[in-house]
């Protein structure tokens, strides 16, 4: 809660709703105000609640005024906030849902099932019978922790049969801490390390803050190319390349599993380390084996989180890895930036997978986003590209739409995507958006937002001579 102070009406730290922007996610304005929305929705902000003066605002979120402006004259105009001349804003006494008329399709989740609550809450319940409270209240119990990493065999046979039930594994508390601790493992700050040049932007993020140097390799329609992957790896000297090969995040494409021999060859040439994030396998009923499938686990690290196939609050990835004094290293580096997986999450997670609930939701997971998917090729232009059994589709651009034109237009829209600057190594992108499918609440709240996307793309055939109406 937002609680007056001195200092133009703002704490130096700012309230704990108050979230950095990001580039890719539409304008700054409409950023905040779904911020402002979401702290409401949470639970962070209530009815009567003072949020900060504009210029305070401006200034902690290092935007200039006019923005902070906007964002508020929108919160108003949705209902979230009143303002009282000499006073400040306030949370609306009955804040409407902000989001009633605004679908946001930015962020890949999965379509949740209408009866996972019940699930949720039956799982707990029995969870606390089993485990008991002072379990559940440790670190790491080391009890859970064994369930747990057998469940995650048991998740991952599927995929890899064999190294599965042999290669050391770890547990994190999503694949974003995976990944840190890996490259804070294996990398040293202006080490060069691989990737396509669209790619996952948690990756670039995490490669970045830790001083790394992103070299992107080239691509044709079957995924990296290994003339590429050989020519960069020269080039730069890099030691490690990272890949989601399937369902590949923004753009939908699946590695064949010829490409994917040839990667693995390459691998064991040059003695390349490889990440290989693969979280979409499980919606996949025809997937080919991970390339880390044909390393046969060596110097490759396997990541599997449950975010996009089971639900998103388990916060769980499983990391499969060479061997066991790797898994010590990046173990505590795991342990370095944080106190690891919560407990009662974990706990969830281990029962979920050993009763077969997991396995459950994925299939009701994989059967909706079929049905998306049939509507987003009902509705979408023909140039989108997706997988049927996917959770998002990449929307190249007409030439008259640039990404963050047409991603601005569409939040006018009340439409939400992501542009494909956001996954960009490079300063340089495509236009094309994002549509992650599983975000809208049900097909009846999907449909007329797909309609907008694809009535908005049709339109400002004349953009370059004016403005496409927005």
């Amino acid at each position: 809660m937002y609680k007056q102070n001195t200092k133009d009406n703002m704490p130096e730290t700012g309230p704990d709703w108050v979230m950095p922007l990001r580039t890719g996610n539409g304008p700054r304005y409409l950023q905040i105000v779904r911020m402002i929305a979401h702290a409401v929705e949470s639970g962070a902000l209530q009815a009567g609640d003072q949020i900060p003066t504009q210029r305070a605002l401006a200034q902690r979120l290092d935007v200039d005024l006019t923005t902070v402006t906007r964002a508020y004259a929108k919160a108003r105009e949705q209902g979230l906030v009143s303002a009282t001349t000499g006073r400040g804003s306030f949370i609306a006494s009955q804040p409407l849902h902000a989001q009633s008329s605004f679908t946001d399709l930015g962020m890949n989740v999965p379509p949740t099932p209408s009866w996972l609550h019940t699930s949720l809450s039956q799982g707990l319940d029995q969870l606390q019978r089993a485990q008991g409270m002072r379990q559940l209240s440790l670190y790491e119990p080391a009890a859970l922790q064994t369930q747990l990493l057998q469940a995650g065999r048991q998740w991952l046979a599927a995929a890899l049969p064999e190294l599965a039930s042999q290669q050391p594994m770890l547990l994190a508390a999503g694949t974003q801490t995976a990944l840190c601790a890996i490259l804070l493992s294996r990398c040293q700050r202006g080490d060069a390390v691989l990737c396509d040049h669209l790619t996952y932007p948690g990756f670039i993020l995490a490669a970045r803050s830790l001083g790394l140097r992103i070299v992107t390799v080239a691509s044709d329609a079957q995924g990296m190319r290994p003339d590429a992957l050989d020519e960069a790896q020269r080039a730069s000297g890099a030691r490690l390349l990272y890949l989601n090969p399937t369902l590949h995040n923004p753009t939908t494409l699946t590695m064949s599993a010829g490409r994917r021999q040839e990667i693995a060859s390459l691998l064991e040439q040059r003695q390349l380390t490889l990440v290989e994030d693969d979280p979409y396998r499980p919606l996949l009923p025809d997937a080919p084996p991970p390339v880390t499938a044909y390393t046969q686990g060596r110097r490759s690290f396997y990541l599997a989180s449950l975010s996009k196939t089971v639900w998103p609050g388990l916060r769980c990835s499983f990391v499969l890895l060479p061997d066991q004094a790797t898994a010590d290293a990046v173990q505590d580096c795991l342990r370095a930036t944080g106190m690891g997986a919560s407990p009662l999450l974990a706990g969830l997670t281990a029962q979920w997978i050993a009763s077969g609930q997991a396995l459950r939701i994925a299939s009701e997971i994989q059967r909706e986003s079929q049905l998306r998917q049939a509507l987003a090729r009902e509705l979408l232009p023909a140039a989108a590209q997706a997988h049927s059994h996917g959770l998002h589709v990449w929307l190249p651009l007409p030439a008259h739409w640039p990404q963050q034109i047409f991603s601005h237009a569409l939040q006018e829209r009340g439409v939400g995507v992501a542009t494909a600057q956001a996954f960009a190594s490079t300063e340089h992108s495509p236009d094309s958006v994002r549509i992650s499918l599983g975000a809208a609440d049900s097909l009846a709240q999907l449909r007329p937002a797909l309609e907008q996307i694809a009535t908005l793309w049709h339109a400002g055939q004349t953009w370059g001579t004016r403005r496409p109406l927005v």
